[in-house]
């Protein structure tokens, strides 16, 4: 207990340890921006603390992909700016800037990605200016924009002379476990511990790269780079070999020892690569096809179909044109975005429907605030949506936790305030107040803290103007305001359920699925597949399994509160059985698509007509394996449509 105390410890101070450069940086742009501005451009440097934050960290930053998130940060201070001339447009312009920013940014799995382009829109808004300050406005977010982006690079350059920003070697030690994993299941194959076999494994650590990714990819406007790509790709060989390996488990009892030997020797190559005795990937690859060479199994058929996997692992290990482009072709990844935008553009949708939702909540919240503060002279009364905003989640369970969250982390940062003012002398005050408020924040020890890092900046903005007693009372009602819209316009008017939102999750799984279906098929006409867009959609896949399953399993965990609850209709009592269904299923439509893929491999018909001039002719055995494939899908695909009532609710 004492250990798990200290290294927890240890791991909170490590993250105050490198939230301080950051904190100290943003300080000073603060109130350097307070005296060569004005306040209201100071705000500013709290927006693109938090954006420098994510940026430094990004895996592999590509420079246009950086510049097309600071032209969305130029355009929140502009549209902000416009929307604070008047009390009508903060109200019409806030709903309309909410429901937009939602939409465009939001993607095929979550709609939440456009926090601070939202929140930094509305923190904009506490000290609005006037038409004579648009110019200056302009020129402090230019100017914060181009000392970010200083900071920003100088950060980067520095972490990754540190080696902490080795992406290439992070997505090493993914492979170096995946294929150690492979090694450890082909020996306990060979030695019949077949209960110890674990067929999950590896979709569970390719759904872990695949969510470790998902914030790189969705700033690459939903397109994998070649870093990516490549590095999913052998993610993916690895998965068909464990599939082939739960297929030979059932054969176990007709093993010779010549097919004994096969699996372990094949154990010992992938441990080679695994613990790091092979050291290159082109070393790996011409391992394997001395393998090749040298081993075969008695069963033509499962000889196939070990081939084609291990052939295909070799020209994927080989084929590293891509392996160190980190970034994506801007006009392609537009068109990419474009589509799925159009395609999202639906009240179908959670990502249309929640971006409705939000820009109502916030707008309510709007309106309060314009009424308070015109008629009861209210103070800083853009904190009630600013509150809403960060109240509102895309489930109506955890928009309730956060409302508590928000009441509880007031009042833990008002006692906060209340220590410093007693304890900080009034002329370092405001600094402590800040440094401590984005150092909380930057930790990211929790929702409820967030909010009381928070809350010390809101007191030190207010406390000048009333009494601490006042000041105190003045946040904590205006953040019950905020929760009250939430709670009102969700609960009681929108009547938003987390059963709808899931089964919308299901619906989407479903089209990435026929997207899949359909590139498969294509390449079952033609003899080959289009090898990255498939890998794209698998990529997916896997994403969207992951975010289902943890739904799913929170679902399992409510399960009893559900069954109490005797409005709810029994389909709601069985939801998370029902999308337990669904992932088992779509389980295996992911690994039935990817052994297509993986058959249907484009670089081999390369290599046979760079060999002979023609296309060699496909192996009976491959032939017959295809079709075999290509009937799995069909009737997987065809179970996932019929499972379509418990994703309209029916």
């Amino acid at each position: 207990m004492e250990v798990a105390k200290k290294q927890g410890s240890k791991s909170i101070a490590r993250r105050v340890a490198e939230a301080i450069p950051f904190v100290a940086f943003f300080t000073s742009l603060f109130f350097f921006e307070n005296w060569a501005f004005d306040v209201s451009d100071a705000l500013l440097g709290i927006v693109f603390l938090f954006f420098a934050h994510t940026m430094v960290y990004e895996p592999g930053l590509a420079a246009r992909n950086y510049a097309l998130r600071c032209a969305w940060f130029f355009l929140m201070s502009l549209c902000s700016t416009l929307a604070g001339l008047h009390p009508v447009a903060m109200v019409i312009g806030t709903g309309v800037y909410m429901f937009a920013v939602t939409v465009i940014n939001s993607d095929d799995y979550l709609p939440r990605n456009h926090f601070w382009l939202g929140l930094g829109f509305l923190m904009l808004m506490v000290y609005p200016v006037g038409v004579d300050g648009i110019a200056t406005r302009v020129l402090a977010t230019l100017f914060t924009i181009a000392v970010t982006t200083v900071f920003v690079y100088v950060m980067r350059h520095i972490f990754m002379r540190m080696g902490e920003l080795n992406v290439f070697e992070r997505d090493r030690a993914y492979l170096r476990r995946a294929f150690d994993s492979v090694g450890a299941q082909l020996t306990e194959l060979a030695e019949g511990e077949l209960e110890r076999l674990n067929r999950h494994e590896l979709f569970e650590l390719a759904q872990s790269y695949a969510t470790l990714e998902y914030g790189t990819v969705f700033r690459q406007n939903g397109l994998l780079s070649g870093r990516q790509a490549y590095t999913f790709a052998l993610l993916l060989c690895m998965e068909q070999v464990v599939y082939n390996i739960k297929a030979a488990a059932g054969n176990y009892s007709k093993f010779d020892e010549v097919e004994k030997a096969y699996y372990l020797d094949l154990a010992k190559l992938f441990y080679g690569y695994g613990e790091g005795r092979i050291g290159t990937v082109h070393q790996m690859a011409n391992e394997i096809e001395d393998f090749l060479l040298s081993h075969k199994l008695n069963v033509p058929e499962h000889d196939e179909s070990w081939r084609a996997i291990l052939e295909t692992t070799m020209r994927t290990l080989r084929d590293t044109r891509l392996a160190k482009d980190t970034s994506t072709p801007f006009l392609k990844s537009l068109g990419y975005r474009l589509y799925y935008l159009r395609d999202n553009v639906s009240l179908r949708n959670t990502q249309t429907r929640f971006a409705l939702q939000l820009a109502c909540v916030v707008t309510l919240a709007q309106t309060v605030n314009v009424l308070l503060t015109a008629y009861a002279d209210a103070m800083f009364g853009i904190w009630i949506p600013m509150v809403a905003f960060t109240i509102v989640n895309t489930y109506s369970d955890e928009t309730l936790k956060s409302t508590g969250r928000n009441i509880v982390g007031t009042l833990l940062g008002v006692a906060i305030f209340v220590l410093l003012v007693n304890l900080v002398p009034l002329e370092a005050r405001v600094v402590v107040a800040v440094f401590l408020g984005y150092t909380i924040i930057l930790t990211e020890i929790g929702r409820m803290w967030n909010v009381a890092g928070g809350t010390q900046m809101a007191l030190s903005a207010l406390y000048p103007y009333a009494t601490l007693g006042t000041a105190a009372s003045t946040r904590l009602m205006l953040v019950l305001i905020g929760a009250l819209c939430v709670v009102t316009l969700i609960f009681f008017v929108m009547n938003t359920r987390r059963s709808e939102t899931v089964r919308a999750k299901l619906v989407e799984m479903e089209r990435i699925d026929v997207r899949l279906m359909k590139s498969v098929q294509k390449g079952l006409g033609r003899g080959y597949v289009n090898l990255w867009r498939t890998v794209q959609l698998l990529y997916y896949t896997h994403l969207d399994a992951g975010l289902l399953q943890r739904l799913s399993s929170s679902l399992a965990e409510n399960k009893v509160k559900l069954a109490e609850r005797k409005s709810r209709k029994p389909a709601d009592q069985q939801l998370a059985a029902d999308v337990q269904r669904v992932l088992d299923l779509n389980y295996r439509f992911t690994m039935d698509a990817a052994h297509a893929v993986v058959l249907l491999d484009p670089r081999r018909v390369q290599e046979d007509r760079w060999r002979s001039g023609s296309v060699y002719p496909d192996t009976t055995g491959r032939l017959r394996h295809l079709d075999t494939t290509a009937e799995k899908l069909d009737a997987e695909l065809h179970s996932l449509e019929g499972m379509r009532h418990l994703e309209q609710g029916e």
